[in-house]
């Protein structure tokens, strides 16, 4: 079932929800799912529900599957579906699938969510069909277009020709003249005037334009999300382009709610989990210090173990903080992943020689390999694998450090020859504070981890138990001009 944190934003959400096992059996639904299809919610649950068409159902279960065998996309996926109402019409449903996960990251449920789509996609077909005969009857579709409950807007080069009466109500216009002959620019909030900027480079390419999702601001101040889609058409003699637009204000503060119910979930497991790794050290500094009290003996002992204790302490607590700084703060330059890489191992190479380890490279032909990134951060990256591959390996040998180029990727391996690992444990890394090692922390792959999604790339990990395990991070390739510096 959902977490308990998710209780009310499922109950009281304003769109449909239902919450579908992976056998796709229908496990729970709130109130606004029944009103949409037609039914009244049950009293009591005490048998499975089965008031949604079968048809709809195994559409769910094959998107579902579709997103745990598509790693790249593990959010939602939404697709359209006709719906025969119990009063006798057919509506459109706007259907989102997505997962609902343990904290082992492994499917338990889908959630489906349900909107009605049945208006906008009437006022879609009836937009395609007056588009072909606006140059007859362009009366006929100012007057469809000032009856909709819809906002519809018409621009010529991202300036206003026409705006109906609920798209002034949507933005608390008072008369046209406070709207028309002004920018779109002016009403579209900052946040969103690259999405802007792209579709009139659509425009003047003569592309389709689509659908879109904006942030406005009104004459009043106020800010609202909206949706919808635009067309290119012909508006009083000239080009001009429509737009219908509905407001999704409300669903998206539900779905910010949905968000920050998740947040504090994983903040709460994260403190859980900081509690528990400094509890302990805390009560040897507790135990050792009343020791120390009662005596003289062997009252160095004592403190070089609370000393050790503080500096575990410590060391959990800077690893979070790295963890939490934002990456995006930094700026990214043209870097020379080979340079960089010879550097990370000339300071590697004296652990290793102490280990009696030895770090062998196979790289390209070629003298300059080019990503876009933050030196120091990469930096750390391939420190903190080289550091797991050497402290995986008691009994020395090789560690092999690869890179290539595939389909405009550079990955980076970094192979050791230590005890691996199980599948078990590769699906638990980058939990916090779940480590394979002794006196680790766990944090250190989640900061791997966010420098790594930063960059725009990707690790991934092999391992086989007692044969050793390789680490590949995979970053998107630059084309430029040699450079000496780099």
């Amino acid at each position: 079932m959902l977490p308990q944190s998710y209780d009310f934003a499922f109950t009281q959400a304003a769109i449909g929800m239902a919450l579908i096992s992976l056998e796709g059996t229908i496990l729970n639904a709130n109130p606004a799912l029944y009103d949409l299809l037609g039914y009244t919610p049950p009293e009591i649950s005490s048998s499975p529900l089965h008031f949604i068409e079968d048809d709809i159902i195994i559409k769910i279960i094959q998107v579902g599957r579709s997103l745990q065998s598509d790693h790249r996309n593990t959010n939602s996926q939404p697709f359209e579906q006709e719906y025969n109402h119990p009063l006798g019409q057919k509506i459109s449903l706007h259907i989102h699938v997505s997962m609902v996960l343990d904290n082992n990251k492994v499917p338990l449920h889908y959630l489906a969510q349900f909107e009605n789509s049945t208006k906008i996609k009437y006022i879609e077909k009836q937009l395609q069909e007056v588009k072909s005969a606006l140059h007859e009857n362009e009366n006929f579709l100012q007057q469809m277009l000032e009856e909709l409950s819809l906002t519809v807007l018409i621009t010529k080069h991202g300036i206003i020709k026409y705006v109906n009466p609920a798209g002034l109500q949507l933005i608390y216009a008072d008369s046209l003249d406070e709207v028309l002959g002004k920018s779109t620019d002016q009403f579209v909030d900052t946040s969103s005037h690259n999405t802007l900027l792209e579709r009139r480079e659509k425009y003047h390419n003569n592309k389709e334009l689509g659908s879109v999702h904006y942030l406005i601001r009104c004459l009043n101040g106020h800010k609202k999300y909206v949706e919808g889609f635009s067309l290119q058409i012909t508006f009083k003699g000239q080009d001009a382009v429509i737009g219908i637009f509905k407001d999704i204000t409300k669903q998206e503060a539900e779905k910010e709610r949905t968000m920050q119910s998740e947040k504090l979930s994983t903040a709460g497991q994260l403190a859980a989990g900081i509690a528990h790794e400094i509890r302990n050290p805390l009560t040897a500094i507790n135990g050792f210090m009343k020791l120390l009290r009662s005596s003289k003996d062997k009252s160095d002992q004592y403190i070089t173990i609370i000393e050790s204790e503080l500096k575990r302490i410590e060391f959990i607590v800077n690893e979070l903080l790295v963890l939490s700084k934002p990456q995006r703060n930094h700026t990214s330059t043209p870097l020379n992943v080979i340079s960089l890489l010879d550097q990370v191992i000339i300071l590697m190479n004296g652990q290793a020689s102490l280990r009696n380890i030895q770090i062998l490279t196979q790289y390209p032909d070629k003298q300059f390999v080019i990503i876009m990134g933050v030196a120091n951060q990469l930096k750390q990256v391939f420190i903190n694998l080289l550091k797991n591959a050497l402290e995986a390996m008691n009994h020395g040998g090789t560690i092999h450090v690869y890179l290539q180029i595939k389909d405009n990727e550079v990955q980076i391996s970094v192979q050791d020859q230590g005890y691996g690992m199980t599948e078990d444990q590769i699906k638990a890394l980058g939990e916090p504070f779940y480590t394979t090692k002794d006196t680790g922390t766990g944090l250190g792959f989640m900061i791997t981890q966010n420098i790594i999604h930063n960059h725009g790339g990707v690790i991934t990990v092999d391992s086989i138990p007692e044969q050793g395990t390789t680490f590949t991070v995979s970053l998107p390739q630059i084309v430029i001009a040699d450079r000496a510096d780099l």
